[in-house]
């Protein structure tokens, strides 16, 4: 099972630009490849995508 980092509600992470990382919420294991890019301060791109192969390890994790 892959580890995702684990963060109290309200509380920020650095993240590096065009970088992709696994997003995945506790409650319910759905995980998502998510990519943040940015070449200018004014300007960030933001790209989610549905991991259904981590978000099936991370349920079949959640259910033990």
């Amino acid at each position: 099972m892959a580890k995702y980092p684990v963060l109290v509600d309200g509380e920020g992470i650095e993240l590096r630009s065009n970088e992709v990382f696994k997003f995945a919420c506790c409650d319910c294991g759905l995980v998502h490849d998510v990519v943040i890019a940015t070449k200018r301060v004014q300007a960030i791109g933001f790209a989610v995508r549905r991991n259904k192969r981590a978000t099936a390890m991370k349920r079949r994790w959640l259910r033990r």
